[in-house]
């Protein structure tokens, strides 16, 4: 069954630039519930921590398309190499502003500073693969592999950290985080054989990733589903302290992590016949349906599996969302596509735990569930209405290969 991973995995330099990756993005599951813990330990405020993690949170997603279009332009390690010291900098000074009482202007600095250079690790692992892979069938199923990934990081990650601030010290979760990603990036970055050249700018390359129709309709799905996600953390909490088991709030996030991980993991074990377009069209429709059904929920067991079941429409559906974008993608853009993937996510997150929060205040969980079905339900009518505008006529990758067997004819 997984004869497909075994094949990418023994590709020149895959397993240790994807194992690298994985430690150097552990900040993206760690560091804002590390920041929390943190300052709320510290200082007993929730609202300042709350607002030291959105500080981080908001400057992360809108500096990482920018930084993946340096790294097109010049290469990873001569841009990330940088940007990860000051990463490191940036969250020392955070946690000696907290303690030393400085102005709190100057933590928020910190914070975005932190924010800004984080980088978006996956979208660069995720431009090695396309570097790398011989076919279509090779590339989903990697980028199926590091959704896995992800949901191991997702699934461990705030455990660990939540048990490091709270029963070690305050800023563990950070210090955590902060050893990831430098360790990580290290071992990345020192990775040449496996990094995409960098490419000239040229006339295909002005413009922006959004002139393309498909890839404007990809991101904004993306916020439909960023929303659905960031609104079930939020009410999965709300939901298991109104059932007075506040403390389980955590196996209901659990499964629906897990849940993820398993589709995941089955859905790049296969070899599809079918279009990526339209598969995506079919999983978002599946997650709609899923979510929806959260609407029956009235007991923990009950909205544990319909979690775990909706959880199992996920990694299919961002995989799907990562593949089209590669897809429609310029090769000259490529890793600046897969950042604003992660970008259009993090804010639908982030307007889903605000807004989801909001309507929890005020009616409860049970009614709070309408947001996520009814994003879900829109993200899905849009991709299916749209599914044209995802349909490639030849994929990036296949020109990507075409163009260096012209050259290599050229230069003999």
């Amino acid at each position: 069954m997984f004869t497909n991973y075994r094949e990418i995995l023994s590709l020149p330099g895959a397993l240790k630039f994807s194992l690298a990756g994985l430690v150097a993005r552990m900040p993206i599951a760690v560091l804002g519930l590390g920041i929390v813990l943190f300052i709320q330990g510290v200082t007993g405020s929730y609202g300042l921590a709350g607002i030291v993690a959105a500080v981080y949170m908001i400057v992360q997603a809108l500096a990482g398309p920018g930084i993946a279009r340096l790294v097109d332009r010049r290469g990873q390690a001569k841009v990330m190499v940088p940007i990860v010291i000051t990463h490191l900098i940036a969250l020392t000074l955070l946690i000696v502003s907290v303690y030393l009482d400085w102005r709190v202007g100057l933590t928020f600095v910190f914070a975005g500073i932190g924010g800004a250079t984080v980088g978006s690790v996956g979208s660069l692992v995720r431009s090695r693969w396309s570097h790398l892979v011989n076919s279509p069938n090779q590339l989903q199923t990697a980028f199926s592999w590091e959704s896995v990934a992800d949901e191991l990081l997702f699934v461990s990650g705030p455990v660990l950290a939540t048990v490091l601030a709270t029963a070690v010290w305050p800023p563990a979760g950070i210090i955590l985080s902060m050893i990831s990603a430098g360790v990580g990036s290290a071992l990345l970055y020192i990775q040449k054989s496996t990094e995409p050249p960098p490419i000239e700018r040229s006339t295909e390359a002005k413009g922006h990733v959004f002139s393309n129709p498909g890839i404007f309709t990809i991101i904004i799905v993306n916020v439909f589903l960023g929303v659905n996600f960031g609104a079930i953390d939020v009410i999965a909490v709300a939901f298991s302290d109104e059932q007075g088991v506040k403390s389980l709030a955590g196996f209901l996030l659990s499964a629906f992590a897990l849940g993820s991980l398993i589709s995941g993991a089955i859905y790049g074990a296969r070899n599809w016949n079918s279009a990526t377009h339209h598969r995506f069209g079919v999983t978002v429709s599946l997650l709609a349906i899923g979510t929806c059904t959260m609407l029956l929920a009235r007991d923990m067991v009950t909205f544990g599996l319909i979690l775990f079941i909706v959880g199992f429409t996920i990694a299919p559906s961002l995989v799907g969302a990562n593949s089209v974008i590669q897809q429609l993608a310029p090769p000259r853009r490529l890793t600046e596509a897969f950042a604003w993937l992660g970008t259009s996510l993090g804010f639908g997150v982030a307007f889903g735990s605000a807004i989801a929060g909001n309507l929890i205040d005020h009616y409860g969980a049970h009614t709070a569930m309408l947001l996520p079905a009814g994003c879900a339900v829109l993200g899905a009518i849009l991709a299916l209405s749209l599914l044209k505008l995802l349909n490639p006529s030849r994929s990036s990758h296949e020109v990507r290969i075409e163009k260096d067997r012209r050259r290599a004819r050229v230069e003999e």
